[in-house]
């Protein structure tokens, strides 16, 4: 067995990683998102907020079309920050130790 520690995390590397995880979880958010706020927007009968011509649909369209790229910048930013603690964190604690058995 032979233990590793992980010691620094590229924080570039990381955000990328990261945000393409997020891009791709914000393509299958999408469309609930825009099934839900659409059908949300136009059943609720609300006076104060008068149905016009569909607009409410065309936000649910506009925030479920622009989702894959808000969740990918916000992914790349937060893997960025997580990876920059974590390698502020390491330097105190000594990392993270993997054990792996090679066969």
């Amino acid at each position: 067995m032979k233990t590793i520690r992980l010691m620094h995390v590229p924080p570039i590397r990381f955000g990328i990683v990261l945000g393409l995880i997020n891009g791709f979880i914000g393509l299958i958010v999408a469309p609930i998102l825009l099934l839900s706020l659409g059908a949300a927007a136009t059943v609720t009968d609300l006076e104060f907020a008068p149905k016009l011509l569909g607009i409410p649909w065309l936000f649910a369209g506009a925030a479920s079309l622009f989702m894959p790229f808000i969740h990918a910048v916000g992914g790349f930013l937060v893997g960025v920050l997580l990876a920059m603690v974590y390698n502020l964190a390491s330097r105190w604690t000594g990392g993270i130790e993997i054990v792996i058995n090679e066969k």
